[in-house]
């Protein structure tokens, strides 16, 4: 008898978590893009596995690339401009 009061008691308690976590939509929108994530390697559908070039592209600049080149170079001028500035104040 004690075992049963028990586990209702914690399965009531999880159910009612449950209902409170999943009750805002910020919470059940992580959950769903987690879901589809998860699923999506498992069945190998990333981008990466579908587009050759995103897999060889990460990690692994080509100075011949002037776009990305200058996207790195605006990443790189803004932290120095940032840790300017606040050495000034």
């Amino acid at each position: 008898m004690a075992n049963k009061l028990i586990t209702s008691t914690l399965v009531a308690t999880a159910v009612a978590a449950g209902s409170y976590y999943f009750g805002k939509e910020e919470n059940r929108e992580k959950l769903y893009h987690s879901f589809k994530r998860i699923k999506s390697k498992v069945k190998n559908e990333t981008k990466e596995d579908h587009n050759p070039y995103l897999n060889e592209k990460v990690g692994h600049s080509d100075p011949d690339d002037i776009q990305d080149n200058s996207m790195v170079d605006e990443g790189a001028m803004y932290s120095v401009n940032y840790y300017n500035e606040n050495m000034n104040k």
